[in-house]
């Protein structure tokens, strides 16, 4: 995973691009987490959580979240690699290569 560390005054609050699979940990005294806006049986929902330091949050969903600290402080986003495609494709390829009858086109 990789890590940013992302530092905010009293009151401050940043915007961050999070991918699905991400973990966000506070290092503040308390943090304020709002996701983006998504719809849940007709309604818009927004979905706001309030960690305190050394509590976490899991993100399925990749979007736009708003990070609040009213007293300033640290929060930490854990974003997952991202996997090439063409590790995936070289893989698929070799599976293939490996599978009787088959023989796949090369680049």
């Amino acid at each position: 995973m990789r890590t940013q560390t992302i530092r905010l005054a009293r009151g401050q609050a940043m915007q961050v691009w999070l991918p699905a699979g991400s973990l966000v940990v506070s290092n503040a005294p308390a943090a304020r987490i709002s996701e983006a806006p998504h719809w849940q049986a007709e309604q818009l929902r927004i979905r706001r959580t309030e960690l305190a330091d050394g509590q976490s949050m899991h993100f399925e969903h990749p979007g736009w979240v708003e990070i609040l600290t009213p007293r300033g402080g640290e929060v930490l986003c854990l974003r997952p690699e991202a996997h090439s495609w063409r590790r995936a494709w070289n893989s698929l390829l070799r599976l293939l290569a490996r599978t009787p009858g088959v023989t796949p086109a090369r680049r």
